[in-house]
């Protein structure tokens, strides 16, 4: 059952004191909650403290701690001593907070990458045309990567976001990058990109959309399955579109005589789509998860308007996450207000400060999910922090 909303039948009016949350959730303790939320809250954070330094890790570039398993034996070079590695100590526990890392602990091999279907098909090295050229990157063996979107699952007994960390076990092979002429990168195909598209590669089926280009890696994919009859991408680069046909498309073979690129805005394309027009939709225009708005943006765009047609938007899951991550946020805030206890208090002015940056899309996607509403048990907070029930009500 969803928590009952505020409203003037049942007496509750939004509260606009305290620190004044802006989602206005009425937060309604009790003895029962004063004795368990507290240890659901320092619970999830032992947890997210752990993963939040190997991301940290990985994103300041510190590998020296993995890179030096180069002088131990292959037989010690295993997910368990990676992340023990990564943690600064010996993981021997399920009850270490960083032990869910490890069951999302990849090896990866050279043949990995290269066995792709793109990568053992189309030759880029090099590749030069107007503003853009394709660079070969490479990383470092025993280099720690991120080869897929966060995991939901239960760490002690709450759902937490478990990153997937990966290592090279042995020569790590190049990837491609797109890049202008300083030097930016546009996009690339990285073991990232390949697995957080395979879902909708594996959904994909009859006439297929797909909005944004790339370096066409998700069109070349769906358009080597048989079940797919075309692939319509919806492109507002020109030069992207012109280093793709030019350099990449003749190398489709077979797979090309399916694809069809259109220059247009995705936001000006999709109100002119009719439902059934298409059997599935991929969305790929945003970089990463730093790009928020557009994500949101074209979701409450295409929303329910398409019941004929499947819509799939890349990193969706990680997107999500975010917005029961801020939603958790809500409820301490909620907690500490009506508690009035330093300690949470002091919590609740950190995610404030956060909220009020404007930097995070989610903190006003969690808001919006948590208005008026009213937490007076236990069951009602278990019930907002699964993951399930967040993206059934942000659908």
């Amino acid at each position: 059952m969803i928590p009952l909303r505020m409203n003037k039948e049942n007496g509750f009016v939004p509260s606009m004191n305290g620190g004044g949350m802006e989602s206005n959730m009425k937060f309604v303790s009790s003895r029962r909650i004063r004795n368990l939320f507290p240890g659901y809250i320092e619970n999830y954070f032992s947890y997210q403290s752990a993963f939040s330094q190997i991301l940290s890790m990985i994103s300041d570039s510190k590998y020296d701690c993995v890179l030096n398993l180069g002088n131990a034996k292959d037989g010690d070079i295993t997910p368990v001593n990676v992340v023990s590695a990564l943690a600064g100590h010996q993981i021997t526990s399920e009850q270490d907070p960083f032990y869910p890392l490890i069951s999302h602990c990849r090896a990866f091999s050279r043949e990995d990458l290269l066995r792709n279907p793109y990568y053992r098909d189309i030759r880029l090295e090099g590749c030069e045309l107007g503003d853009f050229r394709v660079a070969s990157v490479i990383d470092r063996q025993f280099e720690v990567i991120l080869w897929n979107e966060v995991v939901c699952e239960k760490c002690g007994g709450l759902d937490s976001f478990v990153p997937c960390i990966g290592f090279w076990k042995d020569e790590p092979a190049p990837y491609y990058i797109l890049q202008d002429k300083e030097g930016n990168g546009w996009m690339s195909v990285t073991f990232n990109e390949i697995f957080t598209m395979q879902p909708a590669v594996d959904e994909a089926k009859g006439r297929v959309l797909t909005l944004g280009l790339g370096l066409g890696y998700f069109a070349y994919m769906a358009a080597l399955k048989p079940e797919v009859e075309s692939v319509t991408v919806v492109e507002r680069n020109a030069g992207i579109i012109e280093f793709f046909k030019e350099k990449i498309l003749p190398q489709f073979g077979e797979a090309g005589a399916k694809i069809r690129v259109v220059q247009a805005d995705a936001f000006e394309f999709m109100p002119k789509v009719q439902d059934g027009e298409y059997d599935f939709c991929f969305a790929d225009i945003w970089n990463g998860l730093q790009e928020e708005k557009p994500f949101y943006a074209l979701r409450n765009l295409c929303g329910s308007s398409y019941r004929g047609m499947k819509m799939a938007y890349w990193l969706e899951n990680s997107f999500l996450g975010q917005v029961a991550t801020g939603v958790k946020a809500v409820l301490m805030e909620g907690f500490a207000e009506a508690e009035q206890e330093r300690t949470w208090l002091q919590l609740a002015v950190s995610a404030k400060q956060l909220r009020d940056s404007g930097k995070y899309e989610f903190f006003a996607v969690a808001d919006k999910l948590m208005q008026d509403v009213v937490i007076r048990t236990m069951e009602d907070i278990e019930y907002y922090w699964e993951f399930e029930n967040i993206k059934k009500l942000c659908k």
